[in-house]
């Protein structure tokens, strides 16, 4: 799913990688609305991801062509600073980067410095299971991780990096009857040519995200917590899900909310409106977010 440039922004293109047309939290102590609510929506398409199959399945893992570049790097691209940056027309090396089973159990997507209009992606998407098969469906106890760890480098110098920051990343556990999810870490930071540092966020959860379901037909988070610091702002907000709920139209869910708060006063909230889209609200800011990550099957 493409994301339009946004045209008003168009005079503003030299400074369009330090600020946006909308209306941003200007408080030392709130962060943007929108970017913390990326790396929620980041945090629900990283589940589905983790089952992998065509059907967003938790259990299996699949290594057929569907799981083209376009299901992890370019949809963390698309947000209307990159479009400056890299066109939409995604490079043909990159559109046949798949993952492919590198040794029992581990899927690895290597991006070897394919490249996207004028931009190179360096560096890989790892997903290992457990039980050592990459097909075979998972048992009670056995785990899904997933490690990216890639840099895209635009022309004019700036990069985008997504890692992990703990010892193990984001890793989906298979329980007798649901499923959690938890995250030891994940940074996310872009850093323009000159060396101005846009946005450095980590995510984590502090209690493990308990889901039901094995599809994306009966999947619903029901607990847990993930936190999402701004490490500029040095602030932390926290959110716990309320009946988020996907169906099988789209890789994230589209129904339910996320309720929580950013440092030590504002209050924040995630209210899921459709495929990919919410309102997100931090502190006084309120605002329609279209999800990097989440697209329509």
């Amino acid at each position: 799913m493409k994301k339009p440039v946004l045209l008003a922004c168009l005079p503003l293109i030299a400074a369009a990688l330090a600020i946006s047309c909308g209306k941003k939290n200007d408080s030392a102590n709130t962060p943007d609305a929108d970017e913390v609510g990326q790396q929620v929506g980041d945090t629900m398409a990283s589940i589905d991801e983790s089952g992998g199959s065509s059907d967003g399945s938790i259990a299996a893992l699949e290594r057929e062509g569907n799981r083209v570049f376009a299901r992890v790097a370019p949809a963390e691209l698309r947000r209307p600073w990159m479009d400056f940056l890299i066109p939409n027309a995604y490079g043909a090396l990159c559109k046949t980067t798949i993952f492919n089973c590198t040794s029992p159990g581990v899927l690895t997507k290597d991006f070897a410095g394919c490249t996207i209009g004028l931009s190179t992606i360096t560096g890989s998407v790892t997903v290992t299971k457990s039980n050592s098969d990459c097909v075979a469906p998972l048992s009670a106890g056995d785990t899904v991780t997933r490690v990216p760890a890639f840099t895209i480098t635009g022309p004019h110098g700036g990069t985008y990096t997504v890692s992990k920051t703990g010892t193990i990343g984001q890793r989906v556990t298979k329980g007798a009857s649901s499923f959690t999810f938890s995250n030891d870490g994940i940074n996310r930071t872009f850093v323009t040519g000159a060396g101005t540092t846009l946005f450095n966020f980590t995510t984590k959860t502090t209690a493990d995200l308990t889901f039901t379901g094995t599809s994306r037909l009966n999947r619903t988070l029901v607990s847990g917590t993930i936190s999402v610091t701004d490490n500029i702002k040095n602030v932390t907000c926290a959110f716990t899900p309320s009946n988020v709920t996907w169906t099988d139209a789209c890789n994230c869910p589209m129904s339910g909310s996320w309720s929580g708060s950013c440092g030590d006063d504002a209050t924040a909230s995630i209210s899921l409106t459709g495929c990919g889209t919410a309102t997100v609200t931090v502190g006084s800011e309120s605002k329609s977010v279209t999800f990097d990550r989440c697209y329509s099957l």
